[in-house]
Protein backbone atom coordinates (compact mmCIF):
# COMPACT_ATOMS: atom_id res chain seq x y z
CA UNK A 1 0.00 0.00 0.00
CA UNK A 2 1.48 3.49 -0.94
CA UNK A 3 0.71 6.76 1.02
CA UNK A 4 0.56 10.05 -0.56
CA UNK A 5 1.96 12.87 2.00
CA UNK A 6 0.04 13.91 4.55
CA UNK A 7 -0.37 16.35 7.31
CA UNK A 8 3.63 16.90 7.33
CA UNK A 9 4.14 19.85 4.63
CA UNK A 10 0.99 21.50 5.67
CA UNK A 11 2.00 21.48 9.47
CA UNK A 12 5.35 22.53 8.33
CA UNK A 13 4.35 25.72 6.20
CA UNK A 14 2.18 26.54 9.15
CA UNK A 15 5.00 26.82 11.61
CA UNK A 16 6.72 28.76 9.42
CA UNK A 17 4.24 30.60 9.31
CA UNK A 18 3.34 31.26 12.75
CA UNK A 19 7.01 31.80 13.32
CA UNK A 20 7.04 34.86 10.72
CA UNK A 21 3.68 36.22 12.37
CA UNK A 22 4.89 36.23 15.74
CA UNK A 23 8.42 37.52 14.98
CA UNK A 24 6.40 40.31 12.85
CA UNK A 25 4.21 41.15 15.66
CA UNK A 26 7.17 41.62 17.94
CA UNK A 27 8.80 44.38 14.98
CA UNK A 28 5.16 45.83 15.15
CA UNK A 29 5.11 45.91 18.91
CA UNK A 30 8.38 47.54 18.52
CA UNK A 31 7.76 49.80 15.77
CA UNK A 32 5.01 51.14 17.81
CA UNK A 33 6.98 52.07 21.23
CA UNK A 34 9.76 53.96 19.34
CA UNK A 35 10.12 56.24 16.18
CA UNK A 36 13.58 54.85 15.86
CA UNK A 37 13.11 50.91 16.14
CA UNK A 38 15.12 48.92 13.53
CA UNK A 39 13.22 46.19 12.18
CA UNK A 40 16.51 44.49 11.21
CA UNK A 41 15.44 44.59 7.39
CA UNK A 42 12.22 43.11 7.81
CA UNK A 43 8.72 45.11 6.82
CA UNK A 44 6.72 45.55 9.75
CA UNK A 45 3.36 43.65 9.52
CA UNK A 46 0.03 45.92 8.26
CA UNK A 47 -2.66 46.21 10.81
CA UNK A 48 -5.37 45.96 8.14
CA UNK A 49 -3.98 42.59 6.13
CA UNK A 50 -5.74 43.74 2.63
CA UNK A 51 -4.47 43.06 -0.67
CA UNK A 52 -5.62 44.75 -3.43
CA UNK A 53 -5.89 42.48 -6.53
CA UNK A 54 -5.93 43.28 -10.57
CA UNK A 55 -7.77 40.58 -12.43
CA UNK A 56 -7.12 40.64 -16.18
CA UNK A 57 -10.06 39.68 -16.37
CA UNK A 58 -13.71 39.08 -15.18
CA UNK A 59 -13.68 35.48 -14.21
CA UNK A 60 -17.33 33.60 -15.16
CA UNK A 61 -19.78 32.86 -12.20
CA UNK A 62 -18.11 29.38 -10.50
CA UNK A 63 -19.35 26.32 -11.70
CA UNK A 64 -19.10 22.84 -11.64
CA UNK A 65 -20.37 22.56 -15.28
CA UNK A 66 -18.12 23.76 -18.09
CA UNK A 67 -14.86 22.23 -19.66
CA UNK A 68 -12.17 25.24 -19.66
CA UNK A 69 -11.19 27.45 -17.24
CA UNK A 70 -8.72 30.69 -17.47
CA UNK A 71 -6.73 31.89 -15.21
CA UNK A 72 -8.94 34.10 -13.71
CA UNK A 73 -10.97 31.51 -13.04
CA UNK A 74 -8.32 29.46 -11.44
CA UNK A 75 -7.86 32.32 -8.75
CA UNK A 76 -10.81 32.54 -7.77
CA UNK A 77 -10.91 28.51 -7.44
CA UNK A 78 -7.56 28.76 -5.33
CA UNK A 79 -8.82 31.45 -3.10
CA UNK A 80 -12.52 30.42 -2.73
CA UNK A 81 -12.12 26.81 -2.78
CA UNK A 82 -10.46 23.66 -2.22
CA UNK A 83 -10.56 20.11 -3.42
CA UNK A 84 -9.11 16.82 -1.79
CA UNK A 85 -5.77 17.22 -3.32
CA UNK A 86 -4.01 21.11 -3.83
CA UNK A 87 -0.87 21.98 -5.43
CA UNK A 88 1.35 23.45 -2.86
CA UNK A 89 3.90 26.12 -2.97
CA UNK A 90 6.66 24.42 -5.06
CA UNK A 91 3.90 22.62 -7.34
CA UNK A 92 3.51 19.75 -5.42
CA UNK A 93 0.67 18.12 -4.95
CA UNK A 94 -0.39 17.94 -1.49
CA UNK A 95 -3.62 16.83 0.34
CA UNK A 96 -6.15 19.88 0.98
CA UNK A 97 -9.48 18.62 2.43
CA UNK A 98 -7.88 15.06 2.69
CA UNK A 99 -5.75 14.60 5.61
CA UNK A 100 -4.29 11.31 3.32
CA UNK A 101 -4.85 9.30 0.54
CA UNK A 102 -3.60 6.02 0.46
CA UNK A 103 -3.69 4.00 -2.58
CA UNK A 104 -4.71 0.58 -1.67
CA UNK A 105 -3.96 -0.85 -5.53
CA UNK A 106 -3.58 0.81 -8.97
CA UNK A 107 -7.31 1.04 -9.47
CA UNK A 108 -8.65 2.00 -5.55
CA UNK A 109 -7.64 5.21 -3.38
CA UNK A 110 -9.01 5.94 -0.05
CA UNK A 111 -10.05 9.53 1.21
CA UNK A 112 -9.15 10.30 4.64
CA UNK A 113 -10.65 13.87 5.27
CA UNK A 114 -9.49 16.18 8.12
CA UNK A 115 -11.40 16.30 11.30
CA UNK A 116 -14.34 18.54 11.56
CA UNK A 117 -14.31 20.41 8.29
CA UNK A 118 -17.23 22.49 7.53
CA UNK A 119 -18.39 24.99 4.38
CA UNK A 120 -18.10 28.68 4.44
CA UNK A 121 -21.68 27.86 5.07
CA UNK A 122 -20.92 26.04 8.42
CA UNK A 123 -22.56 22.93 7.23
CA UNK A 124 -20.14 19.86 7.52
CA UNK A 125 -17.70 17.98 4.81
CA UNK A 126 -18.10 14.74 4.82
CA UNK A 127 -17.49 11.84 2.33
CA UNK A 128 -20.62 12.24 0.91
CA UNK A 129 -19.71 15.42 -0.31
CA UNK A 130 -16.68 14.18 -2.32
CA UNK A 131 -18.50 11.42 -3.50
CA UNK A 132 -21.39 13.50 -5.17
CA UNK A 133 -17.91 16.09 -6.94
CA UNK A 134 -16.29 12.92 -8.06
CA UNK A 135 -19.18 11.15 -9.64
CA UNK A 136 -19.85 14.86 -10.95
CA UNK A 137 -16.87 15.59 -12.78
CA UNK A 138 -17.04 11.80 -13.85
CA UNK A 139 -19.75 12.67 -15.99
CA UNK A 140 -19.15 13.48 -19.61
CA UNK A 141 -22.71 15.16 -19.22
CA UNK A 142 -20.81 17.69 -17.01
CA UNK A 143 -18.17 19.02 -19.41
CA UNK A 144 -15.76 18.94 -16.25
CA UNK A 145 -12.10 20.36 -17.05
CA UNK A 146 -11.08 17.52 -15.19
CA UNK A 147 -13.09 15.02 -17.04
CA UNK A 148 -9.67 13.43 -18.49
CA UNK A 149 -9.19 12.12 -15.63
CA UNK A 150 -12.17 11.92 -13.53
CA UNK A 151 -13.36 9.41 -16.40
CA UNK A 152 -11.75 6.88 -14.58
CA UNK A 153 -13.83 6.82 -11.70
CA UNK A 154 -16.19 4.12 -11.73
CA UNK A 155 -17.53 4.26 -8.56
CA UNK A 156 -17.05 6.01 -5.37
CA UNK A 157 -18.08 4.18 -1.66
CA UNK A 158 -18.70 6.72 1.05
CA UNK A 159 -18.57 5.67 5.13
CA UNK A 160 -20.98 9.25 5.37
CA UNK A 161 -18.75 10.50 7.61
CA UNK A 162 -14.95 10.54 6.77
CA UNK A 163 -13.86 8.02 4.48
CA UNK A 164 -14.65 7.59 0.99
CA UNK A 165 -13.15 4.97 -1.07
CA UNK A 166 -12.41 5.68 -4.98
CA UNK A 167 -12.91 2.93 -7.16
CA UNK A 168 -11.13 3.22 -11.12
CA UNK A 169 -12.21 1.53 -14.12
CA UNK A 170 -8.31 1.32 -14.64
CA UNK A 171 -4.91 2.45 -13.37
CA UNK A 172 -4.12 5.85 -13.73
CA UNK A 173 -0.69 7.21 -12.41
CA UNK A 174 -2.33 10.90 -12.27
CA UNK A 175 -5.51 10.53 -11.03
CA UNK A 176 -3.74 12.64 -7.63
CA UNK A 177 -2.90 15.54 -10.00
CA UNK A 178 -6.35 15.78 -11.15
CA UNK A 179 -7.61 15.69 -7.64
CA UNK A 180 -5.97 18.79 -7.27
CA UNK A 181 -7.18 20.47 -10.40
CA UNK A 182 -8.47 23.69 -8.86
CA UNK A 183 -11.70 23.11 -10.85
CA UNK A 184 -12.08 20.04 -9.19
CA UNK A 185 -13.60 21.33 -5.59
CA UNK A 186 -15.34 20.18 -3.06
CA UNK A 187 -18.42 21.87 -2.72
CA UNK A 188 -22.16 21.20 -1.55
CA UNK A 189 -24.43 19.21 -2.93
CA UNK A 190 -26.80 22.04 -4.35
CA UNK A 191 -23.65 22.81 -6.31
CA UNK A 192 -24.06 19.87 -8.65
CA UNK A 193 -27.35 20.69 -9.60
CA UNK A 194 -28.41 21.66 -13.10
CA UNK A 195 -27.08 25.73 -13.62
CA UNK A 196 -25.83 26.32 -10.36
CA UNK A 197 -23.41 28.37 -9.33
CA UNK A 198 -20.46 27.06 -6.94
CA UNK A 199 -20.43 30.38 -4.61
CA UNK A 200 -19.93 28.55 -1.61
CA UNK A 201 -16.27 26.62 -0.94
CA UNK A 202 -14.07 25.09 1.66
CA UNK A 203 -11.29 27.47 0.81
CA UNK A 204 -9.38 30.37 3.36
CA UNK A 205 -11.31 33.01 1.68
CA UNK A 206 -15.25 33.96 1.29
CA UNK A 207 -17.04 35.35 -1.42
CA UNK A 208 -18.40 38.65 0.05
CA UNK A 209 -20.01 40.92 -2.98
CA UNK A 210 -19.85 40.66 -7.01
CA UNK A 211 -20.39 44.44 -8.77
CA UNK A 212 -20.27 42.78 -12.15
CA UNK A 213 -18.08 44.58 -14.57
CA UNK A 214 -16.46 46.26 -11.37
CA UNK A 215 -14.76 43.92 -9.26
CA UNK A 216 -15.51 41.24 -6.47
CA UNK A 217 -14.51 41.09 -2.22
CA UNK A 218 -13.48 38.25 -1.34
CA UNK A 219 -12.88 37.79 3.02
CA UNK A 220 -10.88 35.36 5.32
CA UNK A 221 -12.67 32.44 6.06
CA UNK A 222 -12.55 31.52 10.02
CA UNK A 223 -13.67 27.83 9.68
CA UNK A 224 -11.08 27.16 6.89
CA UNK A 225 -8.93 24.19 7.90
CA UNK A 226 -5.61 25.85 8.50
CA UNK A 227 -7.38 29.44 9.32
CA UNK A 228 -4.40 30.27 11.48
CA UNK A 229 -1.78 30.86 9.26
CA UNK A 230 -3.73 32.53 6.89
CA UNK A 231 -2.61 36.55 7.75
CA UNK A 232 -4.76 37.86 4.93
CA UNK A 233 -8.01 38.98 6.19
CA UNK A 234 -9.80 40.80 3.20
CA UNK A 235 -8.79 40.24 -1.17
CA UNK A 236 -10.40 42.75 -2.74
CA UNK A 237 -10.37 42.22 -6.62
CA UNK A 238 -10.59 44.65 -9.70
CA UNK A 239 -11.16 43.78 -13.08
CA UNK A 240 -8.95 45.13 -15.73
CA UNK A 241 -9.07 43.89 -18.93
CA UNK A 242 -7.13 46.45 -20.59
CA UNK A 243 -3.61 44.99 -19.59
CA UNK A 244 -1.88 49.05 -20.08
CA UNK A 245 -4.39 50.01 -17.28
CA UNK A 246 -3.94 47.33 -15.25
CA UNK A 247 0.06 47.71 -15.13
CA UNK A 248 -0.64 51.98 -14.73
CA UNK A 249 -3.41 50.92 -11.60
CA UNK A 250 0.21 49.01 -10.19
CA UNK A 251 2.76 51.62 -10.45
CA UNK A 252 0.39 54.24 -9.56
CA UNK A 253 -0.45 52.64 -5.93
CA UNK A 254 -3.97 52.02 -6.50
CA UNK A 255 -3.27 47.85 -6.72
CA UNK A 256 -0.85 45.53 -4.74
CA UNK A 257 -1.16 42.88 -7.07
CA UNK A 258 -1.57 42.09 -10.60
CA UNK A 259 -1.44 38.99 -13.26
CA UNK A 260 -0.66 38.18 -16.68
CA UNK A 261 2.00 40.62 -16.99
CA UNK A 262 2.22 42.29 -20.67
CA UNK A 263 5.65 41.34 -21.70
CA UNK A 264 6.40 44.72 -23.31
CA UNK A 265 5.77 45.90 -19.51
CA UNK A 266 8.24 43.96 -18.20
CA UNK A 267 11.21 46.10 -17.76
CA UNK A 268 9.01 49.35 -16.73
CA UNK A 269 7.89 47.23 -13.68
CA UNK A 270 11.20 45.48 -13.03
CA UNK A 271 12.77 49.30 -13.22
CA UNK A 272 10.26 50.95 -10.89
CA UNK A 273 11.44 50.79 -7.15
CA UNK A 274 8.89 49.08 -4.93
CA UNK A 275 7.99 46.43 -7.89
CA UNK A 276 9.07 43.17 -8.91
CA UNK A 277 8.18 40.64 -10.95
CA UNK A 278 7.09 36.99 -10.60
CA UNK A 279 6.97 34.67 -12.78
CA UNK A 280 7.47 31.11 -14.82
CA UNK A 281 7.46 29.87 -18.34
CA UNK A 282 4.65 27.19 -18.37
CA UNK A 283 1.98 27.68 -21.66
CA UNK A 284 4.08 26.68 -24.88
CA UNK A 285 3.41 27.66 -28.78
CA UNK A 286 3.40 25.78 -31.33
CA UNK A 287 2.50 25.02 -35.16
CA UNK A 288 -0.64 22.66 -35.28
CA UNK A 289 -1.22 21.42 -39.09
CA UNK A 290 -4.38 20.03 -41.18
CA UNK A 291 -3.21 16.55 -41.35
CA UNK A 292 -6.64 15.44 -42.95
CA UNK A 293 -6.37 17.50 -46.07
CA UNK A 294 -3.84 19.12 -47.63
CA UNK A 295 -0.38 18.92 -48.19
CA UNK A 296 0.34 18.26 -44.39
CA UNK A 297 -0.96 15.25 -44.43
CA UNK A 298 2.64 14.08 -45.58
CA UNK A 299 4.68 13.83 -42.33
CA UNK A 300 7.88 14.67 -44.30
CA UNK A 301 6.33 18.38 -44.81
CA UNK A 302 5.47 18.42 -41.07
CA UNK A 303 8.82 17.55 -40.39
CA UNK A 304 10.40 20.29 -42.25
CA UNK A 305 8.30 22.93 -40.56
CA UNK A 306 9.54 21.33 -37.06
CA UNK A 307 13.43 22.33 -38.60
CA UNK A 308 12.79 24.99 -40.65
CA UNK A 309 11.23 27.66 -37.50
CA UNK A 310 13.69 29.44 -35.48
CA UNK A 311 12.92 29.39 -32.17
CA UNK A 312 14.89 31.89 -30.53
CA UNK A 313 13.61 34.38 -33.04
CA UNK A 314 9.98 33.32 -32.06
CA UNK A 315 10.43 34.85 -28.40
CA UNK A 316 11.64 37.78 -29.13
CA UNK A 317 8.83 38.21 -32.25
CA UNK A 318 5.98 36.85 -29.49
CA UNK A 319 7.14 37.70 -26.03
CA UNK A 320 9.84 40.47 -26.08
CA UNK A 321 12.64 37.47 -25.34
CA UNK A 322 10.86 36.91 -22.56
CA UNK A 323 10.48 32.83 -22.76
CA UNK A 324 12.46 29.73 -23.65
CA UNK A 325 12.85 27.99 -26.81
CA UNK A 326 11.22 24.59 -26.91
CA UNK A 327 12.24 21.81 -29.23
CA UNK A 328 10.12 18.88 -28.07
CA UNK A 329 7.73 18.24 -25.13
CA UNK A 330 7.58 20.43 -22.90
CA UNK A 331 8.47 19.53 -18.94
CA UNK A 332 9.86 16.22 -20.18
CA UNK A 333 13.57 17.01 -19.76
CA UNK A 334 16.25 15.03 -22.01
CA UNK A 335 14.10 12.78 -23.08
CA UNK A 336 11.81 14.40 -24.94
CA UNK A 337 12.72 18.02 -25.05
CA UNK A 338 15.25 17.61 -27.85
CA UNK A 339 12.62 15.93 -30.79
CA UNK A 340 13.67 18.43 -33.51
CA UNK A 341 16.61 21.64 -33.49
CA UNK A 342 16.43 24.94 -35.95
CA UNK A 343 18.07 23.87 -38.87
CA UNK A 344 17.09 25.31 -42.61
CA UNK A 345 19.10 23.18 -44.45
CA UNK A 346 17.37 19.96 -43.00
CA UNK A 347 14.01 21.45 -43.61
CA UNK A 348 14.73 22.13 -47.22
CA UNK A 349 16.27 18.45 -47.87
CA UNK A 350 12.60 17.11 -46.66
CA UNK A 351 10.78 19.51 -48.60
CA UNK A 352 12.81 18.15 -51.43
CA UNK A 353 12.26 14.34 -49.97
CA UNK A 354 8.38 15.50 -50.07
CA UNK A 355 8.81 16.02 -54.34
CA UNK A 356 8.59 19.75 -54.11
CA UNK A 357 10.85 22.17 -55.19
CA UNK A 358 11.60 25.55 -53.45
CA UNK A 359 8.83 27.98 -54.13
CA UNK A 360 6.47 25.08 -55.53
CA UNK A 361 4.39 24.36 -52.74
CA UNK A 362 1.82 27.75 -51.00
CA UNK A 363 0.36 27.01 -48.04
CA UNK A 364 -2.47 28.67 -45.76
CA UNK A 365 -1.06 29.56 -42.26
CA UNK A 366 -4.26 31.13 -40.06
CA UNK A 367 -3.29 33.27 -37.30
CA UNK A 368 -5.53 35.96 -35.54
CA UNK A 369 -5.53 39.62 -34.76
CA UNK A 370 -7.18 39.37 -31.10
CA UNK A 371 -3.97 38.15 -29.45
CA UNK A 372 -1.19 39.79 -30.99
CA UNK A 373 1.75 37.67 -29.76
CA UNK A 374 0.25 35.06 -31.61
CA UNK A 375 -0.21 36.95 -34.35
CA UNK A 376 3.87 38.02 -34.29
CA UNK A 377 4.29 34.65 -33.68
CA UNK A 378 2.99 33.39 -36.87
CA UNK A 379 4.73 36.38 -38.88
CA UNK A 380 8.05 34.84 -37.83
CA UNK A 381 6.69 31.26 -38.44
CA UNK A 382 5.80 32.91 -41.62
CA UNK A 383 9.46 34.16 -42.38
CA UNK A 384 11.27 31.08 -41.67
CA UNK A 385 9.52 29.00 -44.07
CA UNK A 386 9.84 30.83 -46.75
CA UNK A 387 13.57 31.37 -46.34
CA UNK A 388 13.40 27.54 -46.71
CA UNK A 389 11.59 27.57 -49.90
CA UNK A 390 7.57 27.30 -48.81
CA UNK A 391 5.06 29.94 -50.22
CA UNK A 392 3.17 30.81 -47.28
CA UNK A 393 -0.44 33.10 -47.50
CA UNK A 394 -0.96 34.70 -44.22
CA UNK A 395 -4.56 35.21 -42.75
CA UNK A 396 -5.67 37.14 -38.95
CA UNK A 397 -8.69 37.38 -38.84
CA UNK A 398 -10.52 38.01 -34.71
CA UNK A 399 -10.19 35.26 -32.51
CA UNK A 400 -13.96 34.50 -32.99
CA UNK A 401 -13.33 33.64 -36.65
CA UNK A 402 -9.57 32.37 -36.14
CA UNK A 403 -11.50 29.97 -33.80
CA UNK A 404 -14.48 28.78 -36.00
CA UNK A 405 -11.77 28.52 -39.05
CA UNK A 406 -9.66 26.04 -36.73
CA UNK A 407 -12.10 23.87 -35.41
CA UNK A 408 -13.51 23.81 -39.35
CA UNK A 409 -10.09 22.90 -40.59
CA UNK A 410 -9.47 26.01 -42.91
CA UNK A 411 -6.21 25.93 -42.47
CA UNK A 412 -2.97 24.46 -43.81
CA UNK A 413 -1.16 25.59 -40.48
CA UNK A 414 -1.65 27.65 -37.28
CA UNK A 415 -0.15 29.15 -34.45
CA UNK A 416 -1.90 28.41 -31.21
CA UNK A 417 -0.50 28.22 -27.48
CA UNK A 418 -1.16 25.02 -24.90
CA UNK A 419 -1.17 24.02 -21.31
CA UNK A 420 -1.53 20.97 -19.43
CA UNK A 421 -4.00 20.93 -16.23
CA UNK A 422 -1.61 18.51 -14.85
CA UNK A 423 1.69 17.96 -15.24
CA UNK A 424 2.28 13.98 -16.51
CA UNK A 425 2.79 14.56 -20.63
CA UNK A 426 1.06 11.01 -20.54
CA UNK A 427 -1.99 12.71 -19.08
CA UNK A 428 -2.26 15.76 -20.90
CA UNK A 429 -0.62 14.83 -24.22
CA UNK A 430 -3.96 12.59 -25.41
CA UNK A 431 -5.57 16.04 -25.04
CA UNK A 432 -3.45 17.72 -27.88
CA UNK A 433 -2.70 14.60 -30.16
CA UNK A 434 -6.37 12.75 -29.91
CA UNK A 435 -9.87 14.00 -31.50
CA UNK A 436 -12.21 15.45 -31.37
CA UNK A 437 -11.13 18.73 -33.40
CA UNK A 438 -10.17 21.67 -31.28
CA UNK A 439 -8.82 25.49 -32.19
CA UNK A 440 -5.87 24.31 -30.46
CA UNK A 441 -4.52 20.65 -31.76
CA UNK A 442 -3.61 19.67 -35.41
CA UNK A 443 -6.87 19.10 -37.44
CA UNK A 444 -7.93 15.24 -38.24
CA UNK A 445 -4.60 13.75 -36.93
CA UNK A 446 -4.94 10.60 -35.30
CA UNK A 447 -2.34 7.67 -34.23
CA UNK A 448 -3.09 4.64 -32.79
CA UNK A 449 0.72 3.56 -32.15
CA UNK A 450 1.16 7.23 -30.09
CA UNK A 451 -2.63 6.41 -28.23
CA UNK A 452 -1.42 3.36 -27.37
CA UNK A 453 2.03 4.20 -26.31
CA UNK A 454 0.58 7.18 -23.76
CA UNK A 455 -2.38 4.74 -23.12
CA UNK A 456 0.59 2.27 -21.18
CA UNK A 457 1.70 5.16 -19.92
CA UNK A 458 -0.89 6.54 -17.94
CA UNK A 459 -1.59 2.84 -16.69
CA UNK A 460 1.86 1.69 -15.69
CA UNK A 461 2.18 0.71 -11.77
CA UNK A 462 6.26 1.31 -12.19
CA UNK A 463 8.68 4.47 -12.94
CA UNK A 464 10.40 1.98 -15.44
CA UNK A 465 7.27 0.76 -16.99
CA UNK A 466 6.22 4.60 -17.79
CA UNK A 467 9.55 6.02 -18.99
CA UNK A 468 9.82 3.20 -21.46
CA UNK A 469 6.31 3.95 -22.34
CA UNK A 470 6.69 7.61 -22.82
CA UNK A 471 9.94 7.33 -24.53
CA UNK A 472 8.15 5.32 -27.20
CA UNK A 473 5.64 8.08 -27.54
CA UNK A 474 8.04 10.94 -27.82
CA UNK A 475 9.71 8.75 -30.50
CA UNK A 476 6.95 8.89 -32.37
CA UNK A 477 6.18 12.35 -31.87
CA UNK A 478 9.60 13.29 -33.20
CA UNK A 479 9.05 11.10 -36.41
CA UNK A 480 5.29 11.73 -36.89
CA UNK A 481 5.32 15.43 -35.87
CA UNK A 482 1.39 16.20 -34.26
CA UNK A 483 2.42 19.65 -33.56
CA UNK A 484 5.83 21.52 -34.08
CA UNK A 485 7.11 23.48 -30.70
CA UNK A 486 8.05 26.61 -30.78
CA UNK A 487 8.82 28.22 -27.18
CA UNK A 488 7.11 28.39 -23.88
CA UNK A 489 6.44 31.96 -22.65
CA UNK A 490 6.70 33.49 -19.45
CA UNK A 491 3.74 34.10 -17.73
CA UNK A 492 4.55 36.81 -14.80
CA UNK A 493 2.53 38.51 -11.91
CA UNK A 494 3.70 42.00 -10.28
CA UNK A 495 3.50 43.24 -7.02
CA UNK A 496 4.00 45.47 -4.81
CA UNK A 497 7.22 45.20 -2.63
CA UNK A 498 4.93 45.36 0.57
CA UNK A 499 3.28 41.96 -0.61
CA UNK A 500 5.55 39.45 1.15
CA UNK A 501 5.30 35.41 1.13
CA UNK A 502 4.29 34.77 -2.52
CA UNK A 503 5.68 32.34 -4.41
CA UNK A 504 4.90 31.14 -8.05
CA UNK A 505 4.68 27.44 -8.92
CA UNK A 506 7.14 26.06 -12.09
CA UNK A 507 6.00 25.02 -15.38
CA UNK A 508 2.27 24.20 -15.80
CA UNK A 509 1.05 25.01 -11.94
CA UNK A 510 1.86 28.62 -12.40
CA UNK A 511 -2.25 29.26 -13.28
CA UNK A 512 -2.62 27.92 -9.70
CA UNK A 513 -0.38 29.83 -7.75
CA UNK A 514 -2.72 31.93 -6.29
CA UNK A 515 -3.10 29.12 -3.73
CA UNK A 516 -0.03 30.72 -2.43
CA UNK A 517 -2.01 33.77 -0.82
CA UNK A 518 -2.37 31.86 2.29
CA UNK A 519 1.42 32.33 3.18
CA UNK A 520 0.97 36.13 2.17
CA UNK A 521 1.27 38.87 4.35
CA UNK A 522 1.04 42.50 3.35
CA UNK A 523 3.67 44.48 5.11
CA UNK A 524 3.62 48.21 6.21
CA UNK A 525 4.68 51.10 3.67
Amino acid sequence: MISTVSNQSRRRRALRTALATAAAACLTLTACGTDTADDGGTSPVAAEQSIRFGFSSEPPPMSTTGGTASTVSYQLYGLVHRGVMMYGPDGDVIPALAESVQEVDPVTYEIALRPDLTFQDGTPITADNVQTALLHYADPANSARSYAGMQYVESVDSDGDRLATVHLSSPNSSFLEYLADPSAFIAPAEAYQADAEATIGAGPFQLESWDEGVGLTLTKYDGYDDAAAVDLDQVDVTFYPDATARVNALLSGDLDFIDYVPWESYEQISSTEGYQLDGAVGVFQSVLFNVQDGPFSDPLLRQAVAYAVNRDNSVEAGFFGHGEPLYGVPGTGRAGENLWSDDPDRARELLAEAGYDEGELTVHLLSNSTYVFLQDLGLSVQSDLEAVGFNVEFTSPDWATFTEEAVAGNYDLIVQGNIGNVQDPAAWLPVLVQPPPAANTSFGYQNDELDQALADALAATSAEEKDDALARAYAIIADDVPFASLNQRMQSYALSENVQGFTVMPGFAQPYSVNNFVDVTMATE
